[in-house]
């Protein structure tokens, strides 16, 4: 599997290893753009960036399809219309992963929708009528704060993502986030916990700006103690607070859950 804009060993899809040692991300989309506008667009970048995340993309994909073939076609889908959104100035700014595996999540609901929904598997199916249902006010404010998140993930240093990314989303162990990153366990451990920090500090600055409130901006920082503390709120301010501005709470239920929530979040978050 590859780091975000990570320089390493990637299997081919015929089992063939080879060793990435392309520029990051960020400067392969920045090249797909250039030569996108000026109509000399480089098949390098792009086959640098389909090498590097088509294993994880397949991997995902082949979560939602009941058959190997149909889930090659939804990640060759999801590529084509990442290298799409991009010639038209939008997609990834940053890491290529999360989006394109955003658009494999977005692709198969869509295939769920029309007459492709017997190529997916039972669970992707239920997860999507369950995801479909309920209150609609109540699924828009839940989106808004995942893309919340998502902005907020993306304002943080490169480092700082490869690390949650890995420990949180992937769920790799230390041992193999400190071979990736050439750290030890412990370093590792250590950069995860400022991390998260950063990411805390950011998606309560970000909601604070968003809420334009300044009750919002006094309680940010008993929210962030809070966390630091497990998720225990302490004091009748704010606890008052929570109680009665549903915004606050849903940052505070959404910080508690930030693990979780990155495993769902930074995937298809879009």
């Amino acid at each position: 599997m590859a780091v975000l804009g990570s320089r390493e060993a990637v299997q081919d899809g015929d089992g063939t290893l080879w060793q990435d040692a392309g520029p990051g991300d960020e400067e392969l989309i920045r090249q797909l753009k250039d030569g996108y506008g000026c109509g000399t667009a480089s098949p390098a970048a792009g086959d640098l960036l389909y090498r590097r995340h088509r294993e994880a993309a397949l991997a995902y994909a082949q979560r939602c399809c009941r058959d190997p073939h149909d889930a090659e076609d939804l990640v060759s889908e999801a590529f084509v219309r990442t290298f799409q959104a991009v010639r038209s100035g939008a997609g990834p700014r940053g890491a290529w992963r999360p989006y394109l595996l955003t658009v494999v999540r977005h692709t198969a609901i869509e295939w769920g929708a029309g007459d492709r929904r017997a190529l997916l598997t039972a669970d992707f199916a239920s997860w999507w009528q369950q995801a479909a249902g309920g209150d609609p006010q109540q699924r828009l404010l839940a989106r808004e704060d995942r893309q919340l998140l998502v902005r907020s993930f993306n304002t943080l240093p490169e480092r700082w993502r490869a690390v949650l990314w890995h420990t949180l989303v992937e769920n790799d162990s230390p041992a193999e986030v400190a071979a990736l990153l050439g750290l030890t366990p412990s370093g590792v451990t250590s950069l995860a916990f400022r991390a998260r920090e950063g990411l805390r500090e950011a998606y309560l600055h970000a909601h604070v700006e968003r809420a334009g409130d300044d009750r919002c901006r006094h309680f940010s920082g008993m929210i962030g103690a809070a966390i630091r503390r497990g998720g225990a709120v302490r004091g009748r301010e704010l606890a008052r607070h929570l109680a009665g501005c549903g915004s606050c709470a849903r940052a505070y239920r959404e910080l508690v859950a930030v693990n979780a929530t990155l495993r769902v979040a930074v995937p298809a978050g879009w």
